[in-house]
């Protein structure tokens, strides 16, 4: 079962206040380095690992399991 890393960053309008987005960096480790898988833009109500989950499906990593860790 292969690993994957996320972060998620809540986002800011312009006067300091959530405008209801975030953004969820996804990495994967190749020779013990971190390295950008993608990055997906979301609503903050949606959740992280089913948003991952649909990009791997949409991108044909969807037969593949994985494990999410939010770092």
């Amino acid at each position: 079962m292969k690993k994957l890393y996320y972060t998620v960053e809540k986002e800011l309008d312009g006067s300091e206040s959530l405008n209801g987005l975030k953004t969820i960096s996804v990495y994967e480790m190749i020779d013990n380095e971190p390295k950008m898988l993608t990055i997906i833009d979301a609503v903050l109500e949606d959740n992280s690992e089913e948003k991952i989950q649909e990009y791997l499906d949409d991108n044909g990593m969807g037969d593949d399991k994985f494990t999410f860790k939010l770092l």
